[in-house]
């Protein structure tokens, strides 16, 4: 994922990690109760704090600068199935770290943590671009 657009300047940062390899552009979280950011799933939820890693990491670092989203920032992704701007306004899954799954229909789960906005060219297929979902890290089912 790339952050194409930003209008508030948040600087990159220090997050802790362990054990991961990160590639510039994988999306992040921290799920509530942990202490590490942790590479993002298709089993990551909206709530979720996350960042883009803006330099890459091997499993022996401990932390990685990046950019921590807050949901206004307009993001580039690709695209697991063909991008159509028919799709603008579906909530989308993951499928790992920079790829969200279009399947041509929103998504009602919990897990949908991309919400595209646009394709980013007639020529360009497999990469939208929208808004990532974020969130305080707390889960507002839990009881």
């Amino acid at each position: 994922m790339r952050i194409i657009r930003d209008d508030r300047d948040k600087g990159h940062q220090a997050f802790p990690i362990s054990s991961v390899t990160v590639v510039i552009g994988d999306l992040y979280e921290l799920v509530a109760g942990a202490t590490t950011w942790t590479a993002a799933t298709a089993t990551s939820n909206h709530f979720t704090k996350k960042m883009i890693a803006t330099e890459s990491a091997t499993t022996s670092d401990s932390e990685v600068n990046g950019v921590e989203l807050d949901g206004s920032e307009a993001v580039s992704a690709e695209s697991a199935n063909t991008a159509d701007a028919a799709d603008n306004g579906d909530l989308m899954i993951l499928t790992d770290t920079n790829t969200v799954n279009n399947t041509g229909t929103t998504s009602t789960a919990q897990a949908a943590t991309f919400v595209q906005k646009g394709i980013v060219s007639d020529v360009d297929t497999t990469t939208i671009w929208g808004n990532v979902i974020v969130g305080n890290g707390v889960d507002p089912d839990a009881s």
